[in-house]
């Protein structure tokens, strides 16, 4: 069978992976000049280092047990991460319960509750019963006002600037217990990276798919699905300005839901269930500096005057040894594609950033930049609405032999890397469920 690819990100990578190793004929056609999407890396002074800021938690098993298979296994370091808030113009700790209880922008007795609320959050496993209401009403609801306007809104409107209210509480619920579920028994958060950076297990992939038998081409622009009475026949793509028709089996395509919609057309219901999740686009930007900015891997910034939501600074989860004595810090936002932002030069956007670098830390130069690097995406984040469960566009597309595989489809889950790995899993095991069938007497 003779397998088709479209985009070269985790999914499909993983998918070329799996698919190769049980001998099928895969290739996998990427429209950009790298392979792995955010989880692919840039060098800044001589160093792989990811656009988006990537970890693993504990229990994203999908991904451990990938990086194991592939022999990766002693390249994937764990390390303690702390957590910062940025509120009333001051910095607080936010890493362990102890700090929850010292966390002054709210008071004593919202403390406890909040406490209680994130333990209650961790225990309860039918994520279902939250289906029907979004986060914004339920922490209001179950918060009061005061964690919502100081600690959880924020975070929300920050995530999801104009679709804040609409966000299923499912997805707050599983951030929830992602995080928790990946602390020790001392509370601290413990998060895994590779040691050469995720680069590594994307190499390791194309390495093996290729090894398989199998191809990955990049700047190869897939540009429509050919199908002959509701049954894949072929893809077009350019390449090098020459558009090409090859004949196809199987295409797996793990392209944004809307770019999937110009690829090919799909019945009605279909349709409304690739329209149903809006996308956030990403503006990043990634500084190497020659001090450290804070004490913290992750803050969260709870201040409407500060136009990024989160600074990362990676080299507080691994050691600034490996960036030659660097610190790498993410600032991030997530806003809608037509925002302004994404219309804005690079440095007039920095220089932007870099005034409220400053209110967060006063003893912040510019000149502590070495470089930097400016990253967009125009879908990073779906935004989930209520009730998703009967939204979400089923991996077997309407059209036979078209797979769909996407963010949009993780769900309750937030998307990430170990779940592009689970959908990539599921993918194969239709297909070859499928085999089978057509395999028996």
């Amino acid at each position: 069978m003779k397998i088709s690819i479209i985009g070269g990100g985790i999914t499909g990578l993983s998918a070329a992976y799996y698919l190769s190793k049980e001998g099928f004929d895969v290739t996998v056609y990427e429209s950009s000049y790298f392979f792995g999407g955010q989880a692919s890396t840039i060098k800044i002074d001589g160093y792989e280092v990811e656009r988006g800021y990537h970890h693993i938690f504990r229990n994203d098993y999908e991904i451990i047990d990938l990086i194991n298979e592939l022999g990766l296994s002693k390249s994937l370091e764990w390390h303690k991460s702390s957590v910062g808030m940025y509120a009333d113009q001051s910095l607080y700790r936010f890493s362990t319960p102890i700090d929850l209880l010292k966390y002054k922008p709210i008071s004593l007795i919202n403390r406890i509750r909040l406490g209680f609320l994130s333990l209650y959050l961790q225990k309860k496993k039918d994520w279902k019963v939250y289906e029907s209401i979004s986060a914004n009403d339920w922490i209001l609801k179950y918060a009061g006002k005061e964690i919502y306007n100081r600690v959880w809104g924020p975070l929300l409107r920050a995530k999801f600037g104009i679709y804040h209210k609409e966000i299923a509480m499912p997805w707050f619920w599983s951030k929830m217990k992602t995080r928790f579920a990946s602390r020790n028994k001392k509370g601290d958060e413990i998060l895994g990276y590779l040691r050469y950076s995720f680069e590594e297990l994307i190499n390791s992939l194309i390495y093996n798919i290729e090894r398989n038998g199998s191809k990955v081409k990049l700047n190869h622009k897939v540009t429509s699905i050919g199908h002959h009475d509701g049954v894949v026949e072929n893809i077009e793509y350019v390449h090098d300005g020459i558009k090409e028709k090859i004949d196809t089996d199987l295409v797996i395509c793990t392209a944004p839901s809307y770019e999937i919609k110009k690829l090919i057309n799909f019945e009605k219901k279909y349709t409304e269930k690739l329209s149903a999740a809006k996308y956030l686009g990403a503006s990043v930007f990634i500084l190497s500096l020659k001090k450290q900015f804070s004490p913290y891997y992750w803050m969260n910034i709870i201040d409407n005057e500060i136009p990024f939501l989160g600074l990362i600074e990676h080299t507080n989860l691994v050691s600034k040894d490996r960036y030659g004595g660097n610190h790498i810090l993410y600032i991030t936002n997530y806003l809608s594609h037509t925002d302004e932002i994404f219309q804005k030069n690079k440095d007039e956007l920095l220089d932007i950033y870099i005034n409220s670098l400053i209110k967060i830390n006063p003893k912040f130069n510019k000149k502590w930049i070495k470089k930097y690097y400016y990253n967009s995406v125009s879908a990073a984040q779906p935004v989930i609405p209520k009730n998703y469960s009967s939204l979400i566009p089923e991996i077997e597309s309407p059209i036979v032999n078209l797979l769909i595989g996407n963010t949009t489809q993780i769900y309750p889950e937030d998307r990430g890397t170990n779940y592009s790995v689970k959908i990539a899993g599921e993918i194969v095991s239709l297909i070859m469920k499928k085999k089978g069938e057509t395999d028996e007497p």
